[in-house]
């Protein structure tokens, strides 16, 4: 991988859930990108969540390995788990919470990457099961662009 370099991220996520109004999370945030030599990058932000019941605010590294037609998405804090997604393939992991694991599932119905060292996007579509049962269908819409800074202080 080259060099490391600062980039702003605009981010929106939707979750629809079948009994339940649409969840959108939309936020703007700095992260680090790191071009590989294959046309290949990897994104790291850090995502904040507040839980709707405590009101804590739990934190998140939000790493996105991702190539042409596929993204590796690793979280890594309280709540943290991998999903893989790859065009019409299923992909079963862990999804490790505070309160113990949970089976999780994740198939890809759309996976779209534009990689630029100055500018790119991903975009993806899927469904998340939890515990072997429909949890809900997401959307993710993350684009990212250089910010002229080389490091983050």
């Amino acid at each position: 991988m080259a060099g490391e370099q600062s980039v702003l991220i605009n981010l929106l996520a939707i979750a629809r859930y079948e009994q339940a109004p649409d969840f959108p999370i939309q936020f703007m945030t700095r992260g680090k990108l790191r071009m590989g030599d294959r046309g290949d990058a990897v994104l790291e932000y850090t995502e904040a969540q507040q839980d709707e019941e405590t009101g804590e605010i739990s934190t998140a590294l939000i790493t996105l390995s991702m190539e042409k037609n596929s993204v590796t998405m690793t979280r890594k804090g309280d709540y943290s788990n991998t999903m893989v997604f790859i065009p019409e393939q299923r992909f079963e992991g862990v999804y490790r919470t505070p309160y113990g694991e949970m089976d999780m599932a994740v198939y890809a119905r759309g996976v779209r990457c534009n990689i630029g060292e100055q500018k790119g996007s991903v975009h993806l579509k899927y469904q998340l099961d939890i515990q072997g049962a429909y949890a809900s269908t997401n959307e993710l819409h993350l684009e990212y662009r250089t910010d002229g800074r080389e490091n983050l202080q």
